[in-house]
């Protein structure tokens, strides 16, 4: 089984999910701690989604985001202290962890602060009703796999809309000036598709959520976009089977932290 996970890294350096798949020498490690963080960030936001239902009407902008910033330092606090213990990582970089998050956090509730001051005073309503409008209904990292094309994924989220399915991934990546990355695209639209399998739901479109400029970016889950999707995962099972071998390209952005540089380069 593929997991959608690895079709970005795939897409981001063929050689280095080569290398890794061919040495047996996946990063247990550094993998759960990347998904560890992935999920913080996803819980400090539903955090602050369900902070905004404790808002008022009469409340004033500054009201309004002291409210929403409530148990979130003491949350991460938490959080990064069991990260810190199993994972062995220094306090300067949970230091560094720890306000990137609160940057981002902060970001969102200040862009979520006036919209939900409007809100109210215009509709007249609480936070409850607020919340309702901002945010449906949705799912958080459900796994899905299918087998006929066996990948394995869960979306970082799905949001529900009368009876339609959109998944929503979350990425703390810089986003490009325009649109999405195409890998950020293709991993999404695998994520679709498992959607529409597991839940007999067309899926037409997705939204990567770029959290560092707090920006949502739609995706259209069109037939050029399921055909990439699909050469990908071909490239990637004749690589796992040991069919081909990707050449190595080399990209001094990409190449300067790869753990696998000098392996790379000595091939």
């Amino acid at each position: 089984m593929i997991s959608v996970s690895s079709i970005r890294e795939y897409m981001f350096c063929p050689h280095k999910f080569y290398l890794r798949h061919s040495l047996g020498e996946q990063d247990e490690k550094n993998i759960f701690l990347n998904k560890r963080m992935k999920q913080l960030r996803i819980d400090v936001y539903d955090l602050i989604q369900r902070n905004i239902r404790g808002l008022k009407a009469e409340m004033s902008l500054d009201d309004i985001r002291n409210n929403l910033k409530r148990t979130i330092k003491e949350v991460l606090e938490s959080s990064l202290n069991i990260l810190k213990d199993d994972y062995h990582i220094p306090q300067e970089e949970i230091d560094r962890i720890k306000m990137d998050i609160v940057d981002e956090a902060c970001f969102k509730i200040d862009i979520l602060s006036l919209k939900s001051l409007k809100a109210m005073k215009s509709l007249g309503c609480d936070g409850n009703k607020i919340a309702e409008m901002f945010f449906p209904t949705s799912m958080y990292s459900h796994l899905i796999r299918d087998l006929n094309l066996e990948i394995i994924g869960s979306c970082d989220k799905i949001e529900i809309v009368d009876g339609l399915y959109y998944p929503i991934n979350i990425k703390i990546s810089n986003p490009p000036i325009a649109g999405v990355w195409d890998s950020d695209a293709i991993e999404l639209v695998a994520n679709a598709i498992l959607i529409e399998q597991e839940f007999d739901s067309e899926v037409f479109v997705g939204f990567i959520d770029y959290s560092k400029i707090c920006e949502r970016r739609p995706v259209v889950m069109d037939s050029k976009l399921r055909k990439g999707l699909f050469k990908v995962l071909h490239e990637m099972k004749e690589i796992i089977d040991g069919d081909i071998v990707p050449e190595t390209k080399f990209d001094s952005k990409k190449c300067g932290s790869c753990s696998y540089q000098e392996l790379c380069l000595y091939e």
